[in-house]
């Protein structure tokens, strides 16, 4: 008997469903591809997927808002890479005091305006944060005029930004950025310069360039200035100013035997926390730096040069006697004069740098000649541009026609514009036994030496007694200071003018201590300082002399320097040369 097997059919009547239901698992027809019910299904799947993918990227995204706030994420593109990393190292002085650092703070305050940030909020805006910008309404509201995202304050206080957070203006940001703090002001101001907020040195300056431009990365830096020298030097500067009504002053003091610059001043000064405040204009004669960038004609320190020079070559004995009153009036209208007439006719060549005469050291200048004075001041560098590490080293005034009047002008210190850091390492060579430095902010190696000669160890002697002599019964009396045997020489310069001629005058001590073997040069510069009638003149003698024995006397023990009760035995050998 055949078996019965049902077969499906498709009755009138039946659901369609039940069908599609029975064939499921053997195929897909074509009807179910395009039902409506599926494709929706998927789409919704699909939808759930970016859902998903759009979540997790804004649970990131707000997660590294909260860990790291709008600092990062509203400033502009330029400062980005400053909000990183440390860019540029903290500094200290040869002792590890601390003259320079670097923090990461809020300091930058910005009005973001939002699509619906309109003209009405903006004057409101302006209105409210004024009083605490301690800037006028209107000139606030015209920059916030300006654009979507206005800078209002590039360095504001915690009690400043406290006061704008309560203001009501909800579209201000705040963003921590690097800053460098000089924690001392103006304290050696003109060696470490400043760095404007974005660290670009276009409007940068000093050691502070310096670092930029070589890209140093070192995380700290010991320089060879000692602060508390450089205290005393700037104090001591700054009232000088004040006592002799002058213009402006400048100092060094450089160690004579391997270059390391102790303290450098030049004054006015500014204040590098708060110098990017005032426009450059404003601000160029407090950053004008007087040590480095000027050039002068500094008077008869330049004696010291012509004096050595005839020495080493031969050209004389200190115990050789020049006529005083004689008449040089080769190139000149009259004859060539001295501060003050000799009250004898012969000088030997060791009180014409005492007694500080033009007309001996011309006369000397021709023994030696024009080249060989040439060459000499060349190898001691004043005629060319030194290195240091800094940017602000200026270059020598030098002579358009170097000939015999000019000869002679050169030899006591007149046509010729010098460098003042340049010149403190030269006159170091005289007195150091002879040995050519180069001054550096670096500390050097305690085996540091330099080979180069400019002169004899027998003729840096004498040049020591010399300048001994002018310190005990010359100009720079008020130089001196016990215990010390300070050596040096007093310069008075008439100082040029922009349209020609002398206008003025510029006073200058340059010296050393302790004299019978120096280890310090100091330079002392007054711009312009006034004598008072009945009371004292306007020449070294009365002011630069006796601002460099203030000065020695307080930095002296500050470098340890032990006191000095006799001058060297060769000062007997010297002095029987002379007789």
């Amino acid at each position: 008997m055949t078996e019965f097997k049902p077969q499906n059919r498709i009755v009138v009547g039946d659901d369609i469903q039940h069908l599609l239901i029975n064939n499921l698992e053997n195929k897909k027809t074509a009807y179910l591809k395009n039902n409506p019910i599926t494709i929706a299904r998927e789409r919704l799947k699909i939808a759930l997927y970016f859902f998903i993918v759009f979540f997790v990227i804004f649970s990131v995204r707000n997660t590294f808002i909260s860990v790291f706030p709008g600092d990062v994420i509203s400033e502009p593109q330029h400062s980005l890479a400053l909000s990183v990393k440390k860019p540029l190292p903290d500094i200290y002085d040869r002792t590890g005091k601390n003259l320079l650092v670097t923090t990461f703070k809020t300091t930058r305050a910005a009005v973001v305006k939002r699509s619906s940030f309109n003209e009405f909020d903006i004057h409101k805006a302006a209105d409210q944060l004024s009083p605490y910008l301690n800037e006028d309404p209107q000139e606030l509201l015209e920059r916030l005029s300006s654009g979507k995202y206005v800078e209002i304050a590039n360095d504001i206080s915690e009690k400043q930004q406290y006061d704008i957070l309560n203001s009501g203006v909800a579209e201000v940001e705040f963003h921590k950025v690097w800053r460098r703090v000089y924690p001392s002001k103006t304290l050696a101001a003109h060696i470490l310069g400043y760095s404007n907020r974005d660290f670009d040195q276009k409007s940068s300056s000093g050691f502070e360039r310096w670092l930029y431009k070589n890209q140093i990365k070192n995380d700290q830096i010991n320089l060879t200035i000692n602060l508390n020298a450089q205290n005393h030097l700037e104090n001591i500067l700054e009232s000088a100013i004040e006592e002799y009504d002058a213009e402006a002053s400048f100092g060094v003091i450089l160690n004579a035997n391997n270059g390391e610059i102790i303290a450098l001043a030049s004054l006015p000064n500014f204040d590098p926390n708060t110098v990017n405040q005032y426009s450059q204009s404003k601000t160029a004669n407090q950053r004008f730096n007087r040590a480095l960038q000027g050039s002068y004609e500094l008077g008869s320190v330049m004696k010291i040069f012509t004096l050595a020079m005839a020495l080493e070559e031969e050209k004389i004995n200190l115990s050789d006697e020049f006529d005083v009153w004689k008449c040089m009036n080769k190139g000149r209208k009259k004859c060539l004069s001295d501060y003050r007439k000799s009250k004898v006719q012969f000088l030997n060549a060791a009180q014409c740098l005492i007694n500080s005469s033009n007309i001996c050291m011309a006369q000397i200048s021709h023994l030696v000649g024009l080249e060989t004075q040439k060459r000499f001041l060349s190898e001691t560098g004043l005629l060319d541009e030194q290195f240091i590490e800094l940017y602000e080293m200026g270059k020598p005034s030098l002579p358009e026609r170097w000939n015999e009047l000019t000869m002679e002008q050169i030899s006591f210190g007149q046509g010729l514009g010098v460098v003042p850091l340049s010149f403190v390492s030269a006159v170091a060579a005289i007195v150091n036994g002879g040995y050519l430095i180069e001054p550096t902010l670096y500390l050097r190696d305690k085996n540091y030496k330099t080979n180069a000669k400019l002169i004899s160890s027998e003729v840096s002697n004498s040049m020591r007694f010399v300048m001994r002599e002018v310190v005990k019964n010359g100009s720079g009396k008020k130089a001196d200071v016990d215990g010390y045997n300070v050596i040096g020489k007093t310069g008075t310069a008439d100082k040029p003018c922009l349209t020609g001629g002398y206008c003025g005058r510029m006073t200058s001590f340059v010296g050393a201590f302790p004299g019978n073997n120096p280890e310090y040069i100091i330079l002392v510069s007054l711009d312009n300082p006034k004598g008072e009638k009945g009371i004292r003149g306007s020449s070294a003698y009365w002011n630069a002399a006796p601002v460099a024995g203030e000065i020695i006397k307080l930095v002296a023990p500050q470098l340890n320097i032990p006191i000095q009760n006799s001058f060297n035995a060769f000062q007997e050998h010297v002095r029987a040369d002379i007789q």
